[in-house]
């Protein structure tokens, strides 16, 4: 039994040592995942405060792009009451004329009747007919004309456009959007996030698919589905908002939350594929050490067996006691039979059509003679034929080894009982012992290589039963059942015919 515990104690031991480098391995994944997560869950707040930013820059300049258009329409629209005023009976010009003088920023076309009459605030360049002409066209579009009325109800019209300062900050401002944006696009790398407007539930910013957030529900189901992922990052917008940044984890740290499990699961199909291979290559080269073994025992266990038939003839024919040469025959026939077992080893074997109770019965009133006395061996269903097909030397070995078996287990003393009987497609022998019995933590292991309870056994004899009764004859031999102190029963079963 050692070499069967030693192979159990180490098969604990590299299983113990598996366990611990499985946890080493998820454990330092679990770690490194955090680090990632931790950097993204940084990367997100350091996203959302530089989207806040830009936002709120957005605003500012909005709201002075805005200041300033109505700025600039109240400057025309004074710059045309001073005009108007010019066109009374003062005793002071001072005052509209100092308005008017002091327009040095917004371009001013003015027109009578559609014909040009002055401009203010125009290059050289731009006052040529054409550019004026053109001017006349594209000006209103962005800004109405104004009227002035005037003595003897005459009209001018005054053309104007927005000043260059107002040109640039526009150019600014559409830049700045233009780069609000791009980075909303190019954070396609990022955790998926959504930032929100909680007070006007309004998205700020995200990078997630439109067709995810286009209706209220939609977004009130992803705002969920975040939310319960990780909490959210709430940020100050001013004015009383609150932005929320909701996220997720990114594709890749999920993929590396399962990277270990992955690379685990392949090594151990891996190491498994690779353990069967050189189980099933050692196997082959033990199985071929044992035929060579056996086939080279029985070649020289023939020589003398055939010199032994020749000296019992011998004392035979010089009338030596025929009791004594029939016992002597009957052991040289056993021996015969052992040497026939070893020489089909790594063979197949021919199976016959026989009567399982004959050939079981046969064995066993020899094995009566050559066992103890204070070994009681009964046969019950004895008197039925349950036929078989059976190799006669194999399955003769079988019912030795256990009969031997249960004698050991007995120490000498004790009773056999065998029991032949027949259920569905199969005949079955059952032998019990009155011996010690098995523990119940070795009934699955009584039949591994190596595993004995006897100081000088090799632990094989029911290995090999067992390969004799599966392969050879396609039965089955079990423990049907076993108390510690009270004995064991072996079953045997085989097809019938």
């Amino acid at each position: 039994m050692n070499l069967y515990s030693n192979k159990q104690r180490w098969k604990l031991v590299l299983f113990v040592v598996a366990l611990v480098i499985i946890a080493i391995a998820i454990w330092y994944a679990s770690y490194i995942t955090k680090k990632v997560r931790d950097a993204e869950i940084q990367r997100v707040n350091n996203w959302g405060e530089t989207i806040r930013k830009k936002a709120e820059l957005v605003r500012i300049t909005n709201e002075s792009f805005i200041q300033i258009a109505e700025s600039e329409q109240q400057y025309v629209e004074m710059w045309v009451g001073a005009m108007q005023e010019m066109q009374k009976d003062l005793t002071d010009y001072s005052f509209p004329l100092k308005v008017i003088q002091s327009n040095d920023t917004i371009p001013l076309i003015l027109t009578e009747n559609g014909n040009f009459v002055s401009s203010s605030n125009l290059s050289e360049e731009q006052k040529h007919p054409d550019s004026i002409t053109k001017y006349l066209k594209e000006w209103p579009k962005k800004n109405d004309p104004i009227e002035i009325q005037y003595a003897d109800n005459k009209s001018q019209i005054i053309y104007y456009k927005n000043s260059a300062e107002f040109d640039q900050l526009k150019i600014k401002r559409e830049e700045l959007i233009a780069s609000f944006n791009r980075d909303l696009v190019e954070n396609i790398d990022l955790v998926p996030v959504l930032f929100v407007d909680e007070k006007l539930n309004e998205v700020i910013a995200t990078n997630l698919d439109s067709s995810l957030i286009d209706s209220p529900e939609k977004l009130a189901k992803v705002k969920q589905e975040m939310s319960l992922e990780n909490d959210p990052i709430e940020l100050e917008l001013g004015e009383g908002h609150v932005g929320v940044l909701y996220y997720q984890e990114s594709e890749t740290l999920g993929q590396l939350r399962y990277y270990p499990f992955v690379i685990l699961s392949l090594i151990a199909v891996f190491t498994l594929v690779s353990y069967l291979l050189f189980s099933t290559f050692r196997r082959a080269e033990q199985n071929q050490v044992w035929v060579g073994m056996a086939k080279e025992t029985a070649h020289q266990l023939g020589t003398p067996l055939s010199s032994l038939v020749a000296w019992i003839e011998l004392l035979r024919s010089e009338g030596v006691n025929e009791d004594y040469l029939s016992e002597m025959e009957k052991d040289l026939n056993r021996l015969n039979t052992v040497t026939d077992r070893f020489s089909k080893i790594g063979s197949e074997s021919k199976l016959e059509k026989l009567d399982l109770v004959n050939l079981t019965v046969d064995n066993i009133n020899y094995l009566k003679q050559r066992i103890s006395g204070q070994v009681e061996i009964t046969v019950q269903g004895d008197d039925q034929q349950l036929t078989s097909n059976l190799s006669p030397s194999l399955f003769s070995w079988v019912i030795e080894n256990i009969v031997k078996n249960g004698v050991d287990a007995m120490e000498g003393s004790g009773r056999i009982q065998v029991l032949f009987g027949s259920e569905k497609s199969v005949n079955y022998i059952e032998i019990t012992d009155t011996g010690k019995g098995i523990p119940n933590n070795a009934l699955k292991t009584v039949f591994q290589p190596g595993y004995t309870t006897k100081k000088r056994g090799w632990g094989l004899g029911l290995s090999l039963a067992r390969r004799i009764i599966e392969e050879h004859h396609h039965g089955k031999i079990f423990v049907k059942s076993s108390e510690v102190g009270k004995g064991t029963t072996f079953r045997i079963e085989v097809p019938k015919i």
